[in-house]
């Protein structure tokens, strides 16, 4: 619903990503820093709807840098996930129209505004690392090994605004999809409310599997209703205009 005097918004996320109508073009080289540093450590919370991991302690910051992001350095904010009450359906962005369990979005801030709260009105405000996480009919045991560095520890933070400090390589898991050949990127919104259109998206295609029971983790976290948090996605938004560009 839109309110009056509100203007219309026409950059929303999350979308659907069409190959047959995206653009191919040659970016330089995208570059990631400090992610799974050993160094400090990771803390782990339950914000009642979502999980948001933050990096802490003494370490270097974990940065973003190159490809459509031109001559800015992104600072890693959260990590912040997205699921279904199904396997079938949980991320927010699809491709070709097809939808994944889960999908971390890891938020970076454009160091040229200092702090994240100065980023909501600027188009080049946030940076999105997007990562597909799927489900395959493996056995429930066969968990991803790397990802279970979160789900061992999802026990810890069931009630809403629990919080636990878990290893400083939480985030290591995200290697396997940074190997691909290439990536998804297009301007767009945060997909929370107030739904700013501050974002460049980078949609990493290669799902990363996980199991069964480290999907399921995720559903058995309460919201601050006291009810399991089910589904906390965006439906998909219009492309509009807008131009998705595959960067090889």
């Amino acid at each position: 619903m839109q309110c009056a005097g509100d203007s219309p918004k026409w950059g929303q996320s999350p979308v659907d990503i069409d190959d047959n109508h995206v653009l191919r073009i040659e970016y330089p080289p995208l570059t990631m820093s400090g992610h799974w540093s050993q160094d400090g450590y990771a803390n782990i919370r339950n914000t009642g709807s979502t999980v948001g991991i933050t990096l802490e302690g003494n370490r270097s910051p974990a940065t973003i840098r190159g490809g459509p992001l031109v001559d800015d350095v992104y600072e890693l904010s959260e990590v912040v996930f997205r699921w279904g009450s199904s396997n079938c359906k949980g991320a927010e962005h699809t491709l070709n129209g097809t939808w994944f369990t889960m999908e971390a979005q890891v938020l970076h801030y454009n160091r040229r505004y200092e702090e994240i709260e100065q980023c909501w009105d600027k188009r080049d405000g946030l940076a999105i690392c997007s990562y597909f996480l799927q489900v395959y009919q493996l056995p429930a045991w066969d968990e991803h090994p790397l990802f279970s560095k979160i789900t061992d520890n999802l026990y810890k933070i069931t009630e809403p605004d629990s919080n636990a400090k878990i290893s400083p390589n939480c985030l290591s898991w995200m290697r396997q999809a940074c190997q691909t050949p290439g990536y998804y990127t297009y301007t767009g919104s945060i997909t929370t409310w107030p739904y700013h259109e501050c974002v460049t998206w980078i949609i990493f295609p290669e799902p990363i599997r996980i199991s069964e029971n480290q999907a399921q983790c995720f559903r058995m976290l309460r919201n601050k209703q006291g009810n399991f948090i089910k589904e906390n996605y965006r439906e998909v938004q219009k492309l509009h205009s807008r131009i998705i560009y595959y960067i090889c």
